[in-house]
């Protein structure tokens, strides 16, 4: 019988984190990255949400502009 997905996922983690013990510099980097992905996705998000905001104030501030009109 061959060994399942979650069997030989838990041996890759089990060899990932072994080979790291060993490396402590490389864990610091791919922590450091891992929080520098996040960051920079959260930093995309809310500059989104902010572009969201501007193009609804010009459009309200257009729509008001015409209704003077």
């Amino acid at each position: 019988m061959s060994p399942g997905v979650s069997e030989d996922a838990s041996k890759v983690a089990i060899g990932v984190t072994e080979a790291l013990k060993s490396t402590p510099a490389v864990l610091a980097i791919v922590i450091f990255n891992i929080m520098f992905m996040v960051l920079i996705g959260w930093a995309q998000h809310e500059s989104g949400s902010r572009w969201e905001r501007v193009a609804n104030k010009a459009l309200e501030v257009c729509a008001v502009q015409l209704q003077a009109k």
